[in-house]
């Protein structure tokens, strides 16, 4: 996630629009495939771009995302929407104590597996939850990596190998 989506995100908290209707008209405006290029073209003037979004009837009583959606149009940063979104996301879990973790595994864990991770993950990050965003990547070989807060844990077969590979090639330069 870029600095700027998170900037953007955490000022849009901070004026507090509901995040079911931030999701909500986020995603009917990311679905419909015209608007959605319009919106993100450069080649559509800023000026038009928030007249469109004022006519948008999704839009109708949701000043707040008006303005929003329409400075991201006039700043040309439409396309750090679902960027946005997650930071979002990721302000509401840490007001309330919780994090998301993003887990690459090998293949699908085991319910007991993610119970003990979030354990462990909570006390290490000092969080009530932890809401796991799990992605299988057979190329990892074994194991999996985690990423929370900013910190990513490798404890991929891939990984090991990599550090394995570049020690060795550490011992060989010396």
């Amino acid at each position: 996630m870029s600095e700027l989506a998170a900037r953007y995100a955490k000022a849009l908290y901070s004026v507090g629009p509901d995040e079911g209707t931030l999701q909500e008209t986020a995603r009917a405006m990311m679905e419909d495939a015209e608007l959605w290029e319009a919106l993100c073209s450069p080649a559509v003037q800023p000026g038009e771009k928030k007249r469109v979004l004022l006519r948008l009837p999704l839009l109708d009583g949701h000043i707040i995302l008006q303005r929003f959606y329409g400075l991201l149009a006039e700043k040309g940063r439409m396309e750090l929407l679902p960027e946005i979104i997650t930071a979002f996301e990721d302000q509401d879990l840490a007001a309330h104590g919780k994090a998301r973790c993003v887990m690459i595994c090998a293949h699908e864990p085991e319910q007991a597996e993610l119970d003990k991770l979030r354990e462990a993950l909570c006390k290490l990050h000092q969080k009530s939850d932890i809401l796991f965003e799990i992605r299988v990547d057979p190329a990892l070989v074994g194991g999996f990596t985690l990423e929370i807060e900013g910190m990513t844990y490798d404890k991929s077969v891939r990984g090991a190998l990599a550090g394995l590979s570049r020690q060795l090639e550490e011992r060989r330069m010396a």
